[in-house]
């Protein structure tokens, strides 16, 4: 089986290098205009090859896995539209579903198959390397077209256990509003925070006093990638929700100050305590390191047969 990373951030490479502990035989074509991403892609093993043409890297590829921002998005899939051949499965790792799937099925000829993807995991947070492990755990969203044929579905499904990950069909919108949720409003709240404390005079002075708290919405901030503008704008409604709802908690909590509501205040932090310990045993912490798989193993078989042997030709 060929398989194709464009983009090789930190999931696409994860996703890349644990494929490749999964079923070493099958070969990884790289394609990034960042050279130094390329470079730490070969030196982790994560690819067999790289080429510098998009055109070339997906040639005769029986998967594409796409990595790259929403910005590029659209102008990616253009650009493969027509010269990818029957039967290829192209799966994006964009965060958010709606759009994506929009363009693909506006762009894509019928004789490509397109599942929307998405990898979400507590370990894949802040200033991480990429490893084989990062997705071990974690949850793997796919979001299937109508159009989509069974075995890619099950490809799609696949992968994402051969990768050691969780696969979890779900509705594009329901996908976006959890995105909006846990993923959009913190990082607009860090960004609401530093421009905050950021305005008026003395910027220098508060700056020098920050400490773990602010550090890590600057980790936040610092970390975001490329397009974070582009992903706001595409979940714009839910995002909206989220936001009034945000924006009418800080209002209960100004009023519970401004009035000396002790009990109002021990009430709210008491619920979000309960919350957040309940979260960190459950959720919030990653799930148990799961066994890498064996090459040798059935499931190697269903992973490449899956892909290789119910794909039309």
């Amino acid at each position: 089986m060929d398989i194709t990373v464009v983009g090789l951030g930190v999931v696409g490479t994860s996703l890349g290098m644990a494929l490749k502990a999964a079923a070493s035989e099958i070969t990884i074509m790289g394609h990034d205009p960042d050279a130094q991403r390329v470079a730490r892609a070969k030196k982790a093993g994560a690819i067999d090859k790289s080429h510098w043409n998009l055109i070339s890297a997906c040639d005769g590829a029986d998967l594409v896995l796409l990595d790259v921002g929403l910005d590029a998005m659209e102008t990616t899939l253009r650009a493969l539209s027509g010269n990818l051949r029957e039967g290829t499965l192209v799966i994006d790792l964009a965060p958010v579903k709606r759009q994506v799937l929009a363009w693909a099925a506006s762009i894509l000829p019928d004789s490509v198959q397109f599942i929307g993807g998405h990898v979400v995991s507590p370990r894949l947070g802040g200033q991480v390397e990429p490893a084989a492990d990062l997705t071990r755990g974690a949850l793997f969203y796919l979001v299937a077209p109508e159009r989509a044929e069974p075995w890619a579905l099950e490809a799609a499904s696949n992968l994402a256990e051969a990768a050691g990950a969780k696969p979890m069909y779900i509705d594009a919108a329901e996908h976006d509003g959890l995105v909006a949720a846990m993923g959009e409003l913190p990082f607009l709240g860090a960004l609401a925070l530093m421009e905050t404390i950021r305005q008026g005079a003395g910027w220098q002075e508060r700056a020098q006093s920050v400490g773990g708290e602010y550090a890590a919405l600057a980790a936040i901030l610092a970390n975001t990638p490329s397009g974070s503008a582009e992903l706001l704008a595409a979940n714009a409604d839910n995002l909206l929700y989220w936001l009034d709802a945000y924006t009418s908690k800080l209002a209960e909590l100004r009023r519970a100050i401004a009035q000396q509501d002790h009990e109002a205040l021990k009430g709210l932090f008491a619920e979000s305590q309960e919350s957040c310990t309940e979260w960190l045993a459950t959720g919030g912490r990653p799930q148990p390191e799961m066994p890498v798989v064996d090459a040798g193993s059935t499931f190697r078989a269903m992973f490449l047969g899956g892909l290789g042997r119910k794909r039309p030709r």
